[in-house]
């Protein structure tokens, strides 16, 4: 039993990590949205231009080394990681046009040649963002307001809520694991 709770355990630590690394965004049909992201506290060869790529879980959305660039299909002509910023740290994504299919989980990566002569890459996390993009017709902007307010609130508090949630569901397991063991 005492095995059950340590894997419950780590597999709560492990879910509230993953949850830090992660940036809810929500923004209208057709607006432009920047997706955030910053390489500067990761490895990174001196003097070796920033590889970028943001994908989605299926694609490649952008991809940027130097003044090269790929945009994925679907993505032509709307997506940007300036070279300026890029080469200061800033990998953001800038998306314009935003559209309805856009909404999902983004990820972006540092690509970092494996040794100097190696075209293989290893991919580095920076950063994962959620995207929830909201229809701008006038029938649901009443209840988009309520729903952004409930988003921006469990956003800044789903931390904390998720701390207590473990704290709960632990203290539980413990208690029921002493109750089974005087019975």
């Amino acid at each position: 039993m005492n095995t059950f709770l340590l894997i419950l355990l780590l597999a709560c630590c492990a879910g509230s990590l993953s949850a830090q690394s992660r940036i809810y965004l929500s923004v209208k049909a057709a607006s432009s949205a920047v997706l955030p992201c910053d390489w500067r506290n990761k490895t990174q060869s001196p003097g070796e231009r920033p590889h970028i790529e943001w994908r989605t879980m299926s694609e490649t959305v952008f991809e940027r080394l130097g003044g090269e660039q790929y945009e994925g299909e679907g993505y032509e002509r709307r997506v940007d990681v300036p070279e300026d910023k890029l080469l200061s740290g800033d990998c953001s994504l800038m998306l314009k046009d935003v559209r309805l299919t856009d909404a999902g989980p983004y990820e972006s990566y540092l690509l970092q040649k494996q040794t100097k002569r190696s075209l293989n890459s290893k991919r580095v996390f920076i950063q994962g963002v959620e995207l929830s993009v909201e229809d701008a017709s006038e029938e649901t902007a009443a209840a988009q307001s309520v729903e952004e307010f409930s988003l921006v609130k469990l956003s800044a508090s789903s931390g904390a809520g998720m701390i207590h949630s473990l704290s709960a569901i632990i203290m539980f397991i413990i208690l029921a694991n002493i109750l089974f063991c005087i019975i």
